[in-house]
């Protein structure tokens, strides 16, 4: 027998961790319908994401935000869903709030450098993704992405610095962006790849 409103969540988060996930989504619901809270509404939005309910998850990643508008990390989840819908005005918004609230957020600079180059906007990509690298100089995707925002935009010497750069600890990634980002003549830093 269900002892009170928490052990929806309770049993919520144990069928999550037994695979049950769609069950685990109505054990939420039912936890939500008896006290609203954001927790709970994010817990919805991420296993709405996972069952690819994305218009849901959308819905419950806003009401997260909107019960605690200071958690950035329900902005930047917010953004990365309507990204996945193919909103990346929205998501840019979206993502932009959780950069207020957490200017370290490197996955909400990462989204919105991702979504200023969908939508052709490759100076903003850039600077947006110059910030994701600097947050996390290891992340060897968000370096492709700066390179390719670099090359988009013009800026070749910075789109083959980021190549050489790239080379030194993400080869695969390296020769990647030197093929699409059109250095041909950089391929020799990583032609040990070929082999």
């Amino acid at each position: 027998m269900l002892l009170g409103p928490w052990s929806y969540r309770l049993h919520g988060w144990l069928l999550h961790f037994l695979g049950r996930d769609g069950a685990a989504y109505a054990a939420y619901q039912e936890a939500f319908r008896h006290t609203p809270g954001a927790a709970t509404a994010a817990c919805l939005g991420y296993l709405a994401a996972r069952l690819e309910r994305l218009e849901d998850a959308e819905a419950w990643y806003a009401s997260a935000a909107s019960l605690a508008p200071e958690r950035g990390e329900h902005h930047f989840n917010l953004g990365y869903v309507r990204d996945r819908l193919g909103r990346p005005r929205q998501a840019i918004a979206a993502f932009h709030a959780a950069l207020h609230l957490n200017p370290q957020l490197d996955r909400a600079w990462y989204g919105k450098g991702l979504a200023h180059a969908t939508l052709g906007e490759h100076e903003a990509a850039a600077t947006a993704l110059e910030k994701a690298v600097e947050l996390q100089p290891m992340n060897g995707i968000a370096y492709y992405h700066l390179g390719m925002a670099y090359h988009h935009a013009g800026r070749h010497q910075e789109s083959e610095r980021i190549a050489r750069r790239l080379a030194a600890f993400e080869p695969r990634l390296a020769r990647q962006l030197m093929r699409d980002g059109e250095h041909p003549q950089l391929l020799s830093l990583v032609a040990h790849l070929e082999a």
